[in-house]
This record gives C-alpha cells, sequence and structure tokens, in this order.
C-alpha cells in the first residue's frame, strides 16, 4: 500500500531536480528564458539574475506546496482502505459468530462502523489517536494543518511550517507501521 507513497516522493524529487537543473541553465543561458517560457516580464530585468532566482524559488515552494498534497492524499486514500478493511472484517466477525443472538439479531450492523463514520479528516485523527504513539500523533495533527492550509487557504494556520517532504513521509510510513 506505501507505493502510493513512494511513488509521490519520487514524483517530488524528479520534478524538483528537473527545476533545479533549470534554474542552473536559465542562468547560465539566457536563451532558455524563452526556451522554457518562463513567464518573466519582458523588460531588461528579463536578464536579471535576481529575477530569474525569484522566479524558481517561487515554482519550487509551488512545487512543494502539490507534492505535499499529493503525498497527503496518497496518505489518506491508504487510511481509508484501511478502514474499510477493518470494518469489513469486524461486520464479517459479527455475522459469522453473533448475528444470531439476541440483541444481535436486529442490531448486528449497528456495532460496526463503516468509512461514513469517517468521513472527515478529524475523524480519522480521533480515530489515530490511541493508536499511535503521542509524539507522532502530534507530528502527524501537525502534517493535517499544514494540508488545511494549504487546502483551504494560507490564512489558515499561518504558524505551520513543513520541515521537508522526506521528513513528511517519514511521519507516514511511521504512522502506517504502527498501525498495521
Amino acid at each position: 500500500m506505501s507505493e502510493k507513497l513512494e511513488l509521490a516522493l519520487s514524483n517530488y524529487r524528479v520534478v524538483s531536480s528537473i527545476t533545479n537543473k533549470a534554474k542552473t541553465l536559465t542562468l547560465s543561458n539566457k536563451k532558455y528564458i524563452s526556451e522554457f517560457k518562463l513567464p518573466l516580464p519582458g523588460k531588461k530585468s528579463t536578464n536579471d539574475i535576481n529575477e530569474i532566482n525569484k522566479y524558481f524559488d517561487s515554482l519550487n515552494d509551488t512545487i512543494l506546496e502539490h507534492s505535499y498534497l499529493e503525498l497527503f492524499a496518497s496518505f489518506e486514500a491508504i487510511l481509508i482502505k484501511k478502514i474499510k478493511l477493518a470494518s469489513g472484517e469486524m461486520t464479517k466477525n459479527i455475522e459469522d459468530n453473533y448475528y444470531n443472538l439476541l440483541p444481535f439479531v436486529s442490531y448486528g450492523d449497528r456495532f460496526v462502523k463503516n468509512i461514513d463514520d469517517f468521513s472527515s479528516l478529524n475523524k480519522i485523527l480521533n480515530l489515530l489517536e490511541n493508536k499511535i504513539s503521542k509524539s507522532l500523533f502530534l507530528k502527524f495533527k501537525t502534517l493535517v494543518k499544514y494540508r488545511d492550509r494549504l487546502a483551504h487557504g494560507k490564512s489558515f494556520h499561518e504558524g505551520v511550517v513543513l520541515d521537508s517532504i522526506e521528513d513528511t513521509h517519514k511521519i507516514m510510513a511511521q504512522i502506517l507501521e504502527e498501525i498495521g
């Protein structure tokens, strides 16, 4: 299941590497401004090293944000799949072992939560709170705040900063390892 996480991390590394190479080429030869179709001002400042650096720094920030959202979406999809599997196993267990016993005959389906009961990220957070270590849970809460910042506008959780995609990937991998 973590192949999705690995792919998201790999995609980030590739795109980031390509962007850094494009920056190096552009700084060494201004012909790449038009060749790469960089949206820099059409004035003399186009040749300005500061403008080129500013553009690529901004592009790297955008790549980081999109890559983070891809990584987080992949992680969330894995969690949802795990919840579905657990719910299915619990339902089967109740049907196999308790369905014909009173009061389970009429209420058996109500004993098991399904994915609809975890429709928000906060509900998934609550589910994980006692399943993973406290320090890992606090790190995950920070990742959720950063995701909310990107998904809902940067005015949310302004003080939350991402260390790196690699660190985020490690945290997510640790969570998946702890929940099994």
